[in-house]
């Protein structure tokens, strides 16, 4: 049991919670959703994808009320409402979100870094070796105790807000109506002068827009270790609010300063805006080591909510005993162990030049692992909602089921061949399930025993498409 001074407070989870969302996404979204949506059609997607995430947010809110002693949130709720087998995999997919998502934060990093060096830019190899050596710095910091990372945390989120409050406050005087307003919006992109539509852009949008909304959940991830419910609820709500707000604001700055086709072609997007403010030639260095401090910092954020749901899943037996031991400190040792050492195998893909191009994929499978848990959830809110809908307010059941609804969409919007990938990292993860039963002498249900052979089959036909390159990664 944790000292009560050991309890994270309502601004150190809000920094955690903020520190997840805004990573890499605040600085490469307007890149991205110009390249596939007008101005028009990004903020209307925006709109659609905030109010989805608030709905979300708003489950987790409900669902932190309703179910107070239900700690760590996103993996628990899945638990309770489904079963052993689907909180297992909510669990799963959200720490395999995390560390993949890692991958996609330290591509950035270096193509950041390369970026700000020009012409003596690091090799492949060398961005391995530095990027290697982060991780483990991070592994022992986080060794010493959750507290511990949660304050450098909190110290580093504040020092990455600093370009994006310069580029809110400066960027408001660059704004041209010309930019923003794109003629036959509807029908072409500004930026590649390709045929669209409204919907195909805010399709194309919608995993961008998500990606950045990825961790609103994490005071509930954290919950366990808050000082009250009441706190893990206004967490929830003020770090989500304030990071739609920021998104939006930097969205619309970017794509009324810069002309489509030269924010799409540029490698910092936010350094183009900043340099032509006051600050001149100088922002342009300030928002790369903005980028490179935010996208460290979520990475930090990530490994902290991503050992934490792993660990108490296999402290209610649905994962292997192993993953139990902690130190002294509190630290779950060897969840933290394995993260990094899978982030590490994994890391091997910004080996690749195309660091920009590791960097979306890596982010877009994150994105998918991310909704199988967000539908859980959801569905576990409609499930409570059923339950108390004769002695609670309708728009519960309501906002349980427009998050189902969004949940489904964004599934949808991703794409099924992203969907296909994150079925491979499910399947290596049921045999840990079947492990972690047979430790307790029992055996999973007949329905789960379907749908792991199921998971097993469909890897195997799926790798098999992989290498013979009908599926290219």
């Amino acid at each position: 049991m944790q000292k009560k001074d050991q309890k994270l407070g309502l601004w150190l989870l809000v920094f955690i919670a903020l520190g997840s969302m805004i990573g890499s996404g605040i600085f490469n979204s307007p890149k991205d959703l110009i390249s596939s949506a007008n101005p028009q059609g990004a903020m209307i997607a925006w709109l659609i994808g905030g109010f989805g995430a608030l709905m979300l947010a708003l489950v987790f809110v409900y669902l932190a009320a309703r179910k107070p002693e239900l700690k760590s949130g996103i993996y628990a709720y899945a638990r309770d409402g489904f079963g052993d087998f689907m909180g297992f995999n909510s669990a799963w997919g959200y720490w395999s979100l995390g560390w993949l998502g890692n991958i996609g934060f330290i591509a950035l990093f270096f193509k950041t870094f390369n970026d700000l060096l020009g012409d003596k830019a690091i090799s492949p190899l060398q961005a391995f070796i530095i990027g290697s050596l982060i991780i483990w710095i991070f592994f022992f910091i986080l060794k010493a105790g959750i507290r511990e990372g949660a304050i450098l945390n909190f110290i580093v989120t504040t020092a990455k807000l600093i370009p994006v409050i310069l580029i809110i406050v400066l960027g408001v005087l660059l704004v041209k109506s010309d930019l923003f307003i794109v003629e036959n919006w509807q029908t072409r992109l500004a930026s590649t002068g390709e045929p669209t539509s409204p919907t195909i852009q805010i399709k194309s949008a919608m995993a961008i827009i998500l990606w950045c909304f990825v961790g609103m959940e994490a005071a509930s991830v954290l919950s366990g270790r808050a000082k009250s419910q009441k706190i893990v609820r206004l967490t929830i709500i003020i770090s989500l609010l304030i990071v739609l707000g920021v998104y939006m604001l930097i969205t619309f700055i970017a794509m009324s300063s810069i002309p489509a086709d030269k924010l799409a072609a540029s490698e910092t997007p936010l350094a183009l805006v900043l340099e032509q403010t006051a600050v001149g030639a100088a922002g342009g260095v300030i928002v790369k080591l903005g980028i490179m401090v935010s996208v460290l910092g979520a990475s930090f954020s990530w490994i902290m909510l991503s050992v934490e749901t792993l660990y108490v899943a296999a402290v209610d037996n649905v994962l292997p005993r192993i993953f139990k031991k902690v130190n002294k400190n509190g630290t779950p040792v060897t969840v933290l162990l394995i993260t990094q050492g899978f982030t590490q195998i994994f890391l091997i893909s910004i080996l690749s030049p195309k660091l920009n191009e590791t960097y979306l994929a890596a982010i877009t499978i994150a994105t998918t692992l991310a909704l199988i848990p967000y539908l859980l959830s959801s569905l576990y809110a409609v499930k409570i909602a059923m339950i108390n809908r004769k002695r609670e307010s309708l728009h519960h059941l309501i906002i349980a089921l427009l998050g189902t609804i969004y949940s489904l969409y964004v599934i949808f919007a991703v794409g099924i061949k992203y969907l296909i990938l994150s079925l491979l990292f499910y399947a290596i993860g049921s045999l840990l399930f079947i492990k972690a039963k047979r430790e307790q002498k029992k055996q999973p249900k007949p329905w789960e025993w379907t749908v792991i052979v199921l998971l097993l089959i469909g890897s195997l036909i799926i790798t098999g498409l992989i290498f013979s390159g009908k599926i290219i990664l």
